[in-house]
């Protein structure tokens, strides 16, 4: 009886951890592109290279907060390994308007991910205790890279588990590449660190 007792103390306690481990994961992907992973980076580099790239925000990842893409600007700057590209929410004031990143919170997305860099709002919904991330890099209408992330419902804009998606979402549209020619040849090899 005593064993049984201290047998299920343990699992409790394992379950317990496991879920303080999950409460704080985020989930991310690439979506599909026509563009290979150097030539995603080039874009970037080419809209980066005079100014910050415009960084817009859609949906309202958490309520009241009208500071939020100006915060998400600051998270993704520098976030992207090995790049030094800068993001504003300030898009008046970039060298390429043409090339945007933009981020959706808990958009409705049917179909193409070409819905993304479109001009026309998509519908959002809520996931009860979830937040998600949808994101292009766009050139005009065009996304050149798109990429999602999901995690738990962050606490707000300051919370490191949002960070974190912002950060991972940036390095998912951009993923480093060790050679191009793995692209052509159906493989792809990224490091994430």
């Amino acid at each position: 009886m005593e064993h049984n007792r201290r047998t299920g103390k343990a699992v409790a306690a394992g379950a317990l951890f496991s879920a303080m481990l999950l409460a704080g994961c985020v989930t991310s992907m690439q979506g599909y592109s026509g563009v290979d992973n150097e030539g995603k980076r080039e874009y970037l580099t080419y809209a980066a290279s005079e100014t910050p790239v415009c960084l817009t925000l859609s949906g309202a990842p958490f309520v009241g907060d009208d500071q939020a893409a100006a915060v998400v600007a600051d998270y993704a700057s520098g976030a992207i390994l090995g790049s030094p590209a800068r993001f504003t929410a300030d898009c008046e004031s970039t060298a390429h308007p043409d090339y945007r990143i933009v981020i959706f919170a808990n958009a409705s997305v049917v179909g193409s991910p070409d819905q993304l860099c479109e001009e026309a709002p998509i519908p959002t919904h809520q996931i009860a205790g979830k937040l998600r991330l949808d994101a292009a890099f766009c050139a005009k209408t065009e996304p050149l890279s798109t990429a999602w992330s999901e995690a738990p419902a962050p606490a707000g804009l300051n919370d490191p588990v949002f960070r974190r998606m912002i950060r991972t979402t940036m390095n998912e549209l951009f993923p480093v590449e060790k050679e191009r020619k793995n692209d052509r040849d159906g493989f792809r090899i990224s490091a994430i660190q």
